[in-house]
């Protein structure tokens, strides 16, 4: 997930991007609002190829830390949820807390580099509809299944100690002691597959809905506070309408744990719950176009209509000039 004030910004500047890592091109702290870091007070690169292949990569490692940051957490907090509490369901608040403060953290990482959209499914929403270059979706998804991947196998490490008492050190997809979920997301064994699907579509498309409306310039932007106003969502979707499928609303949150997951668990992780795989992954694609779309489809901030409104009173004006 997708989700800074200005996400598809490092991708589409052109030559901007390296303004900000050459010396004497840096640009003006008082003229960005909303941003407080000084970044002429960051060493500058000198222009040579390793420099430019740094600036060419620097957006995709930073998706790439910003989703293992937001993956870490959220998976501890659902081993948490799984594992250490003796009341599960009372600590569904903090599980959906976990989350959303993971996705702050990663968005405050990588936010000022890459956009951290953290997501598939926002970046594919923004290529269609916020000018992010298709030429670099790939490398997005890429960066982002990779660093959900390994901040799973970052939490598996630091709670495996924590798992052997509780499953006998028999690592187990579902039951009592399963604990598969706290990785790749299962539907609650009443739900199919197709109201799964429903259910990840509709989640998702209204987290990328809130993304564009958050992040949207011309109607009421959280600017500076965009990673919490993120987070919160993601938290409030979590609490609302998460619990039927455990929330994934995030192809690359789901499919690269459940690849972590696999090494212990097995094979079985991908085809449990009649193949549930392609659940998490085609849902939060689908519903998040489908989000974008109603956003820019229906949503008209009132600054542009009242620049509208401004271009047709000018253009009502002219015209009676012309006539006089």
């Amino acid at each position: 997930m997708s989700n800074s004030a200005t996400p598809a910004r490092f991708a589409s500047e052109g030559k901007s991007t390296r303004s900000r890592y050459t010396r004497g091109t840096t640009s003006n702290p008082t003229d960005r609002a909303g941003e407080e870091i000084e970044f002429a007070n960051q060493p500058a690169l000198s222009d040579t190829w390793i420099s430019r292949m740094r600036i060419f990569v620097a957006p995709y490692f930073a998706e790439f830390i910003g989703t293992a940051v937001f993956v870490l957490m959220g998976c501890g907090s659902n081993l948490t949820y799984i594992v250490l509490t003796s009341n599960a369901e009372s600590a569904w608040v903090g599980n959906a807390l976990g989350w959303g403060i993971g996705l702050m953290l990663g968005v405050f990482v990588a936010g000022g580099v890459s956009g951290a959209m953290l997501n598939p499914a926002v970046a594919l929403s923004f290529a269609g509809f916020r000018g992010l270059p298709w030429i670099q979706v790939p490398f997005y998804f890429f960066a982002e299944f990779a660093g959900a991947f390994v901040g799973a196998l970052l939490a598996y490490a630091c709670f495996a100690h924590s798992l052997d008492p509780f499953d006998g050190y028999n690592r187990q997809i579902a039951g009592p002691f399963g604990s598969a979920g706290a990785f790749g997301n299962f539907a609650r064994p009443f739900i199919g597959n197709g109201a799964a699907f429903l259910s990840e579509a509709v989640g998702t498309g209204l987290l990328v809905l809130g993304v564009f409306a958050i992040t949207d310039v011309n109607n009421f932007p959280a600017r500076s506070c965009t990673p919490i106003a993120i987070g919160l969502l993601l938290t409030g979707l979590a609490l609302s309408i998460g619990y039927p499928t455990g929330y994934s609303f995030n192809p690359a949150r789901d499919l690269g744990p459940r690849c972590a997951a696999a090494i212990w668990y097995g094979a079985d992780v991908f085809t449990f719950h009649g193949s549930y795989t392609w659940v998490p992954v085609a849902g939060p694609m689908a519903g998040g176009i489908i989000g974008a779309a109603a956003y820019e489809a229906f949503i008209v901030s009132r600054r542009a209509l009242v620049e509208d409104d401004k271009s047709v009173s000018s253009s009502v004006r002219s015209s009676v000039s012309i006539e006089e």
